[in-house]
């Protein structure tokens, strides 16, 4: 009897059951969590551009929305163009200067811009990458992120030139009709979250100083800038000069820069 007991023992001992209930020994689970590792390891930068892709596309598209409207507004407006200018205009595309704490998160002043009623969804006009702007040490959100080409609409010639470069270029265009070549020259951009403040773009025709700057950023499509143009269509442009990463305030100066001169080269044209 005291054989036959010890014989099932021992089966048991060695029985799939038995083996099951061990579980992992450490060696099996130091390498089980090594593995996982390699794998998260290998799938993080996967991920992370692809949110960045899907971010930039959400961009694009909604820039491309604001360009709709864009064109509708002059379609009804015998030609003339939504303006730019934001000083006491009542015509001007949209409203709201986002270095103000009162202003920076009110979709109110979105509604009041000339375009909102082609296309109202506030949403269109804030890209998905943009974390805010930093006002009194702290990060604000915003409700838009975008600018327009400050040399598309009219405005009070007493204004005066705008930017003090552009003496040699045509001041501003007034209505549709008057842009040379629509395919080639941009209205909006998504702008960066350390330059933007109203809704007026200011570009060195001259290419040499960044007045303004686009979204400049790994968080913002990894160092890209989305645009649309004014035949409609969007684009998205990487930058190609390193010093173009440098740019982190207003009114730098960077002559030579290639992503300037070709921003600059997109905005006006010589009178």
């Amino acid at each position: 009897m005291r054989n036959t007991a010890m014989t099932v023992a021992a089966a048991n001992m060695h029985s799939p059951q038995t083996s099951w209930r061990r579980g992992f020994t450490l060696l099996e689970l130091i390498a089980v969590i090594a593995t996982i590792a390699t794998l998260v390891a290998l799938l993080l930068p996967v991920l992370g551009k692809a949110k960045i892709k899907a971010q930039r596309t959400s961009c694009l598209s909604n820039l491309r929305q604001l360009g709709y409207a864009w064109v509708m507004y002059k379609d009804d407006n015998n030609d003339y163009l939504t303006q730019s200018y934001p000083d006491t205009n009542a015509d001007v595309w949209v409203k709201g200067d986002m270095t103000k704490a009162a202003e920076a998160g009110n979709v109110e002043l979105i509604r009041q811009g000339k375009l909102y009623s082609y296309n109202q969804s506030p949403s269109i006009y804030h890209c998905p990458a943009d974390q805010g702007v930093v006002i009194n040490g702290k990060v604000t959100p915003t409700v838009r992120s975008y600018s327009m080409n400050c040399f598309m609409g009219g405005r009070d010639p007493k204004v005066g030139v705008i930017p003090s470069t552009a003496g040699g270029y045509v001041p501003f265009y007034t209505t549709y009709s008057e842009i040379p070549r629509p395919s080639q020259l941009w209205v909006m951009l998504d702008e960066d979250e350390r330059s933007i403040n109203d809704g007026f773009f200011v570009t060195d025709p001259t290419g040499d100083i960044w007045f303004d700057f686009p979204a400049n950023s790994a968080h913002r499509h990894n160092y890209s800038v989305a645009l649309n143009f004014a035949d409609g269509h969007s684009e998205v442009w990487h930058y190609r000069d390193p010093r173009t990463r440098q740019v982190s305030e207003n009114k730098t100066e960077q002559p030579g820069n290639a992503d300037l001169a070709r921003l600059a080269n997109a905005t006006a044209t010589p009178k």
